[in-house]
This record gives C-alpha cells, structure tokens and sequence, in this order.
C-alpha cells in the first residue's frame, strides 16, 4: 500500500481498515479488537483539527504526546489518565504505527522515542505560528500590488485564497472548492471573478482551467510570504492568525470554536493560553 494518498485523515482510515484485519487474522480476542479499534478511531478524531497542516508521515513523537493530553482534557470525569491507561493506548498506536512501516510500499519508517512519552508527565506544547498586524499588512499590499500590476486571473485568485483563510478561517479544503455560487454576496473582491467565470465553475483553478490542488497552493501561498518579507510558512498559520486576532479582541471561545469549525472546544482554548502567555512575556520583558 502507499503510504500516502490524500488527506492524513483518509490515510489513517485507509491503514487502520488494513490493520484491523491484520489483527483479525492474528485471531485476537473480540475484546482486544474492540479496544484498538475505539483507541485508533479516538486518534483519527484528534488528527482532525490537523488535517490541513500535517500528512500521515509528519506524525511524531510529540503528536502522539499531546493526544494523551487531549484524552485527559476531555475525560469525562476529568480525572487524569492512568500510567497504565497511557501505556495500553501507546503500545496500540505504536502497533499500528510498525505495522505501516512494515506494510507500505514508500519503505517509511516511523520512529518513536518511547521513553520520551512514556515517562512524560507534562503537555508538550506546542508553539502556535502566526502572522502579527505588521506581517498581515505586507501580505495585504503584496496582495494588492500583484493584482494592480498584472490584472490576470491568478493574481484575484491568489488573494482571495488566502484572505478566505485569514477573514473567513476556511481550512486549506475548503478555500480550494469554493464557487461563486457558494456566496450571498457579491462585493468588490468579487466581481472580477463574476466576469470570468461561471456561478458553478470552482474560483481556484490554474490559467489552464484544471482545479488548483493543495500542494500548488501551499507553494503559491509561501512564494507570496517570501514576497512580503514574511520567513513563516504553511496554509494553516492564516487560521491560527484568525483565531489569535479574535482572542485578543475578547470574542468568547464559543464563538471562534463555531468560526474556525473545531470538533472540540479544548482545542481553540489553545490560542487563549497563547495570548496569556504573550500578555505575560511582555510585562515581565517591560
């Protein structure tokens, strides 16, 4: 099997049915596979919220560290996990994990620093990379500028792409199967593409017509970054960006959770503990 396909989602769906009649046919107790099968299925609900900043082969040791994290955030007695429940729900998705790099045709290999997550008590956190206001407005001109300078299509889709993400807090997913069917209103950052195309045709599609996939958009959008003198990269850093500007201006976490689409609402408190922790920086550097 190839290691990877499409999303990080749809791959671990696509392994876990590969491993699941692994064990199967290893004659594993109706109770064993009912248990890897409920830990498995857990951590593709996890891998949800990462879905447009990760791929399966990008799993490390970290990520499965701050799984165990968010079972605890989200038990429903909020009682910590025991070592004994952290190390059955490691050994099942490092099982997992050998079995794809046994199994898949790349010959990837997963590497886990097991003592690392074993003995590990505290969440690993995890740096949040986003634009700050002097970096969104480079983005903003060079946005402007490539499309007063070259009134073609790829300029106004460009834009929009990214302002779609940073504005409207759309995943990478979604900015790329928008229509212009898909909106109430058409303003003024719409219109150019109302002249061009149909109401049904999809907005991202390349000079050739064929509809822009995710891995040209990551390049376009970075190749944009280096243009504005912006050193980060990635589609997601825009949501993460959305989601710090409405924390720091007060907006109740219910409401970015509903914005941004989280499954969970452990996940958005993530950018009010940011905050904080830059509101504390500053005093303690004043």
């Amino acid at each position: 099997m190839k290691l990877k396909n499409t999303t990080i989602i749809e791959d671990l769906e696509r392994w876990i049915e590969a491993y699941l009649k692994h064990i199967q046919a290893l004659s594993y107790s109706n109770n064993t596979f009912l248990l890897y099968r409920r830990i498995l299925l857990e951590f593709v609900e996890y891998s949800l919220d990462y879905q447009d900043e990760m791929q399966i082969n990008d799993i490390k040791t970290t990520f499965l560290v701050n799984f165990l994290n968010y079972l605890e955030n989200n038990s429903k007695n909020g009682n910590k996990l025991s070592k004994k429940t952290k190390i059955t729900y490691l050994r099942v998705l490092t099982s997992f994990f050998y079995f794809i790099s046994d199994n898949n045709d790349d010959l990837f290999i997963f590497s886990f620093d097991m003592k690392k997550i074993r003995f590990r008590t505290e969440k690993a956190e995890e740096k949040l990379n986003y634009l700050n206001e002097n970096e969104i407005i480079r983005l903003n001109n060079v946005l402007e500028k490539e499309k007063a300078k070259k009134e073609v299509y790829n300029s106004f889709r460009n834009s929009l792409l990214i302002k779609l993400m940073l504005y409207g807090g759309l995943r990478i997913s979604e900015a790329l199967n928008v229509k212009l069917c898909d909106f109430e209103e058409v303003d003024d950052e719409l219109e150019y593409f109302k002249e061009n195309i149909q109401d049904s045709d999809y907005i991202m599609q390349t000079s050739t017509g064929k509809h822009l996939n995710r891995s040209n958009a990551f390049l376009i959008v970075n190749n944009i970054y280096a243009k504005a003198l912006i050193s980060k990269k990635g589609l997601h850093l825009l949501r993460h960006t959305l989601a710090m500007r409405l924390t720091a201006k007060g907006t109740n976490l219910v409401v970015i959770q509903k914005i941004l689409r989280h499954a969970n609402l452990n996940t958005t408190t993530i950018y009010a503990k940011a905050t904080n922790d830059t509101i504390k920086a500053a005093l303690l550097n004043n």
